[in-house]
């Protein structure tokens, strides 16, 4: 059994918040109650069904993130409807008492058969390193709320208010979570509000809100936002999607590998380019191509169109056959005049032109831009949807890129197996949509423990692969049980009781088994997960004997 204090504490905390919004609740029920006998008054009848799609508006955006869902759903139907008399004033809409009646109900029914898709937060220990997220709420039940669900994730979540964005001493956030509506005021006012305050923001910024509409979603994005959740708010989704723009490779500086016999211009453009943050490998001999690319893994290319014994369009185009390298994106640098060449050129592989002399700023923000978008390409087709994490075919072959890495350059590193133990008792005791919680859970923490630079894989249904550079068995186990005790602490719920899950691991490198190739390491790996289970479940055991186990 898992026993923990941590997951004790919060397991409370997060009841004490339930509780307080169910109390709230009945406020609201009774002022609902209290407008619908206003509505016979003609000369107010309007602003008193504003104030009620406001209401209903409310509880349709926070019942669902607390668990409340037919609530959340009743509240949007009444919603609806009061909008539909608001924007058709000829058709009177009868709002009965009956409505309230049937939101109490709703409020009730989940008291008897609570949510199987919410995960209660534990109190998890904070990485060194850890995200941090700003969170501006105006509601401050659904505030501590979402605090407490995320913390469980392993971020560091500090809630203010608007007007102390630019004041608090707080650390450097890594990413806003902004209430859409946490001011007041139209839509102009707004989002000319949201652009100001926010417009030297250096970190991604979500907003949320409870309306799920076209004219939502724009007013969000001209207020500076890269991203729109809608309330109720899935935590386990938005933990989930928060980890992958925090943690993703964007962080890193995008690779350009530099094709250009004039050595001066070569090292001109490198130095640009290295000053704006990226890294840059210069090739100035053609047959060096392949060995270059295998080796430095640009994300972009930069070559003159006119080379000796071969032209830029011909190296596009071999890049161009190569399943690895079909995306990669080229970018010509010339000064040749012949549109017929251009348009050939452009045909066999290139992605764009820059005309001799280079505007280095637009040299800039172009490497940067289409690097961008390839990396938000190779995120949709590699992950998995579900964790974020490669896919199957996408960690192996990570894995025979580090291994080949390795025998060119000798560098050490881990290879790890793990799955989720017991799964097929989730699914089958709580159903599918718990196990998809559960996985997505693990997920998002193993990306919250590990590095960048490591490479995390789903390898198939509950299992997991880890590819982990310049890291040794040693340390990998190390890192692997660590992750496997917080995962232990996260509390589930299915059928309206609490469960927790645990994890097995196996690990192996490189430098045990010099002489293995990588398929072969990743047997040693999953053998070492076979001996945790037959062990006992919830450990990890090292290729090499090492062994650790959670007491409880």
């Amino acid at each position: 059994m898992v026993d923990s204090t941590r997951s004790n504490v919060a397991g409370y905390r997060l009841a004490t918040l339930k509780k307080a919004y169910a109390e709230r609740l009945e406020s609201e029920f009774r002022k609902l109650e209290a407008l619908a006998d206003r509505l016979d008054e003609p000369p107010s009848r309007n602003d008193t069904l504003h104030e009620m799609h406001r209401a209903l508006h409310t509880i349709a955006g926070a019942a669902g993130t607390f668990g409340f869902h037919l609530l959340g759903q009743k509240a949007r139907e009444l919603e609806q409807l009061v909008a539909k008399d608001l924007t058709e004033p000829g058709e009177k809409t009868l709002i009965p008492v009956a409505w309230f009646t049937e939101l109490k109900e709703a409020l009730a029914a989940h008291n008897r058969e609570q949510s199987t898709e919410t995960v209660k937060a534990s109190q998890q220990t904070i990485i060194d390193g850890s995200p941090c997220i700003w969170l501006v709420e105006r509601d401050d039940i659904l505030a501590g709320y979402a605090q407490s669900q995320l913390t469980s994730f392993g971020f560091q979540v500090f809630h203010l208010d608007a007007g102390d964005l630019k004041t608090t001493d707080h650390p450097a956030p890594d990413l806003l979570l902004i209430d859409h509506h946490a001011v007041q005021g139209d839509v102009t006012e707004r989002q000319s509000f949201w652009q100001t305050l926010l417009e030297d923001v250096g970190c991604p910024i979500f907003f949320m809100g409870a309306e799920e509409s076209f004219n939502a979603r724009l007013q969000a994005f001209r207020a500076g936002g890269q991203g729109y959740f809608v309330k109720p708010l899935d935590m386990i989704k938005l933990a989930s999607h928060i980890s992958q723009i925090i943690r993703t490779d964007d962080h890193e500086p995008g690779r350009i590998l530099i094709i250009e016999d004039d050595r001066e211009l070569a090292m001109y453009f490198q130095s640009t380019l290295e000053q704006a943050g990226m890294q840059v490998a210069v090739l100035d001999q053609a047959d060096q191509l392949f060995e270059t690319v295998s080796e430095f893994s640009p994300e972009l290319v930069l070559m003159d169109l006119r080379l000796p014994d071969v032209t830029g369009a011909e190296l596009a185009g071999l890049l161009g056959q190569s399943e690895r390298w079909a995306h990669l994106p080229v970018v010509y640098i010339s000064a040749e005049s012949n549109s017929r060449l251009r348009n050939q050129a452009l045909l066999q592989g290139g992605d764009a032109f820059l005309e001799k002399p280079v505007d280095t700023g637009i040299l800039v923000r172009l490497c940067l831009t289409r690097i961008r978008k390839l990396r938000e390409l190779e995120r949709t087709r590699n992950r998995d949807s579900l964790t974020g994490l490669l896919k199957h075919a996408n960690i192996k072959e990570a894995l025979q890129l580090q291994w080949k890495l390795a025998q060119r350059r000798p560098q050490t590193f881990g290879v790890v197996m793990l799955d989720i133990d017991h799964f097929k008792t989730v699914n089958d005791t709580y159903g599918h949509v718990v196990g998809d919680t559960v996985i997505a859970a693990a997920g998002t923490l193993l990306r919250q423990h590990f590095r960048i630079t490591d490479k995390l894989g789903r390898y198939g249904g509950e299992e997991f692969t880890l590819v982990l550079p310049d890291c040794d068995a040693d340390q990998a186990w190390q890192l692997v049980d660590r992750l496997r005790k917080d995962f232990a602490d996260i509390k589930f719920v299915g059928n309206g009781e609490p469960f927790s899950c645990t994890l097995s691991a196996g690990v192996a490198d490189n430098r045990q088994c010099p002489s293995d190739t990588a398929e072969a390491l990743l047997e040693k790996a999953d053998q070492a997960l076979y001996r945790a289970k037959h062990a006992g479940r919830n450990r990890v055991v090292s290729a090499s004997g090492l062994t650790g186990v959670r007491p409880g």
